[in-house]
């Protein structure tokens, strides 16, 4: 039980972090809204999204890998192959991230101009090159900080000195008149210190770093890394494709308005992030001991707690969409109804609940695997179709389309392999009460123009989570609040 509390402690502040980084970041992001505007937030997440793409294939795999091989080296004690197995990987990084950072200093015009087609990106090709640079070694830094089963102080670097860092830097930069550079240099010397600090708190890890002999990549590790190699290639379409195609149809502009609504939507799937990292253990454990009984039990409470903290945020977003994008300014507002399908897309996922997890924790991984890919590689030919067709609508549907069909194949393999069920018709009953009430106030607000008050929203928010509740206690809670004690009860 001493490493499941290890890693339900490692969780909890991982998700806090998580919490602490999306709240704070959904204020910066209106901060930067209005200072910068949506074509410059469009520029910006263009440069992250190119560099992202690259970034998979600058450790040729290698990196992915490392929490992994560092987690089993470290178990087994066998430091040398361990610090050879990083060493190895940050010189096949440096070996790529290089050249390629050059390029974009040198030659910004053959990614802007000739690649992306984004003139205007020229400008800031040579700093997106330094941070892809920086970024390379740190995310190496962080995966070798995971492996080392230390996430408390990589999310504590992260969220308690990388993040304010950056904020200061780009208040101080924009005071002085700088703009989207500003902010781009904020961003790469907040990953400069946070480099520095976790090379330091890996150093402490790895008192012999330096004092090893170097071997080369034994089969497993080549086999493994290639292996990732080629699935992140495939997923990296589902994640950064929309962004890609947005921009080969539409502009920029459309850009910056997509990437704050996936900046709002941020805080639906905190509860499904809070509720994995702590279920995870457990689940682990009722699978290694076959009790597929109380697993599906703890599996159909896990999707109880994640619906009933999560339904009513989607509710309060999907009905004043309109006024919550008119916080980030006016160029955002014709947003509001792609938020209000991506909350939808959310509502999916958010109703399956653990199901992506529950593969990952019962040897289902490979089937995990082939989903993603699947359904990553239809939403990117989709993307071409509905984005040129209905613009940023045509991206909602994507977007929606995308989550239900992974869900849907996901339960579907859950069912098969385990026959564990999570959906409870008294829950449908729920949503269709709730919807009804706040159905018609939709079209009322929709047809209002006011510019809100934070305050107000907040206080809107609270009384939704109020009768959610009340109606949850008043026709549900008999048959929830036995299960939720017996989880009590099991975690003693």
């Amino acid at each position: 039980m001493s490493l499941v509390k290890k890693i339900v402690g490692q969780s909890a502040v991982y998700f806090l972090g998580a919490v602490i980084s999306v709240i704070v970041g959904f204020f910066f992001k209106v901060y930067l809204s209005r200072v910068l505007g949506a074509d410059a937030l469009g520029i910006y997440s263009l440069g992250i999204t190119t560099i992202g793409v690259l970034g998979i294939f600058l450790s040729f795999g290698y990196g992915n890998g490392l929490i992994r091989f560092i987690s089993k080296y470290k178990a087994t004690q066998n430091y040398n192959k361990l610090v050879s197995y990083l060493t190895n990987t940050s010189i096949i990084n440096l070996c790529f991230v290089l050249p390629i950072s050059f390029l974009f200093y040198f030659f910004p015009e053959i990614i802007a101009d000739n690649t992306l087609k984004t003139p205007k990106l020229k400008e800031y090709i040579p700093l997106f090159g330094l941070m892809m640079f920086v970024n390379s070694f740190l995310i190496l830094a962080e995966q070798t900080i995971r492996g080392l089963q230390e996430v408390k102080k990589s999310t504590i670097i992260n969220t308690f000195l990388r993040l304010p860092f950056k904020i200061g830097l780009v208040v101080v930069f924009f005071n002085w008149g700088w703009r989207l550079e500003g902010y781009i240099i904020a961003e790469v010397l907040g990953s400069v210190l946070a480099f520095i600090f976790l090379i330091i708190i890996i150093k402490r890890l790895l008192p012999g770093l330096t004092d090893f002999k170097r071997d080369n990549f034994n089969n497993e590790e080549k086999k493994y890394s290639l292996n990732l190699l080629i699935t992140n290639s495939v997923l990296a379409l589902g994640r950064h494709g929309d962004k890609i195609v947005l921009v080969y149809f539409l502009s920029t502009f459309e850009l910056g308005i997509y990437s704050v609504t996936l900046t709002i939507a941020a805080f639906i799937p905190l509860v499904l992030t809070s509720v994995n990292s702590i279920f995870s253990p457990i689940i682990s454990q009722l699978y290694s001991q076959n009790k597929l009984k109380d697993l599906a039990s703890y599996f159909q409470l896990s999707g109880r707690y994640i619906f009933l903290l999560s339904f009513p945020l989607m509710v309060f977003i999907f009905l004043f969409s309109k006024p919550i994008m008119s916080l980030f300014g006016n160029d955002f507002i014709q947003g509001s109804f792609l938020l209000s399908l991506i909350v939808i897309g959310q509502l999916i996922n958010v109703s399956m609940g653990s199901v992506g997890l529950m593969l990952q924790m019962t040897g289902l991984e490979k089937p995990m695997r082939d989903i993603s890919i699947v359904t990553s590689l239809i939403s990117f030919l989709l993307y071409f179709v509905l984005i040129s067709k209905w613009g940023l609508v045509g991206l909602g549907v994507v977007y929606i389309f995308n989550i239900l069909l992974q869900n849907i194949a996901c339960t579907y393999v859950l069912n098969k392999h385990l026959n564990i069920h999570l959906f409870h018709s008294e829950y449908i009953k729920l949503i269709v009460l709730f919807c009804s009430l706040c159905l018609p106030s939709y079209f009322i607000i929709e047809g209002i123009n006011f510019n809100p008050n934070p305050l107000f929203l907040g206080g809107v928010l609270l009384i939704i989570y109020v009768v959610f509740f009340f109606l949850w206690f008043l026709f549900f809670s008999k048959k929830d609040l036995p299960q939720i004690l017996n989880t009590i009860n099991f975690n003693r």
